[in-house]
């Protein structure tokens, strides 16, 4: 089989769904340290952002190396960036008077498991954003060459006396003339 367009955005949709995936992990790890610490929306929404995406993009990672993936996924991806975005916010946003305290164990890391959780939630909405436009691509593609498995033939020549060969006879035997 040749390599066409299509096959060549496959790897680069199995990495941006495991880029997607590493840094919903990470924002996972450290947003449920942090419910732990304190009691909000604003830190368990993007833990519950993480945790479906940890699970949803397994299976994804998975469809995007397949050679009949035409698309399957966008859905998903549109989704997926739209709530990562809104993860993002809620993490960049200050908690009231509380600032990076709710994130904090001690004095030596004030933000930086606040400011890791904003940047790797960003990281997930990038990789998802990109994970999407490579699904759009896939698509165009996939409808440009037609269907996945049918081989398109260069059309038959005509039997050289104009008629039909019998159904069970070889292309090149001849039909007697009649």
């Amino acid at each position: 089989m040749a390599w066409t367009e299509r096959d060549s955005l496959r790897p680069f949709l199995f990495v941006a769904r495991l880029f997607a995936w590493v840094s919903a992990v990470i924002v996972m790890g450290v947003t449920a340290w942090a419910v732990t610490k304190v009691d909000g929306y604003r830190v368990v929404y993007p833990l519950v952002i993480a945790a479906l995406t940890t699970a949803f993009y397994i299976p994804a990672m998975i469809v995007s190396t397949m050679r009949r993936n035409r698309g399957y996924m966008l859905p998903l991806d549109i989704v997926f960036s739209y709530l990562w975005l809104a993860a993002f916010i809620f993490l960049a946003q200050h908690v009231g008077q509380q600032n990076c305290r709710w994130f904090a164990s001690s004095l030596s890391s004030s933000c930086t498991r606040k400011r890791t959780a904003e940047a790797f939630s960003f990281l997930a909405f990038f990789w998802t954003l990109c994970a999407m436009c490579f699904e759009i691509f896939n698509f165009y593609f996939s409808g440009k060459e037609g269907p996945v498995g049918m081989r398109t033939h260069a059309e038959k020549t005509p039997h050289p006396e104009g008629g039909r060969a019998p159904a069970d006879a070889p292309a090149d035997v001849a039909q007697p003339a009649a």
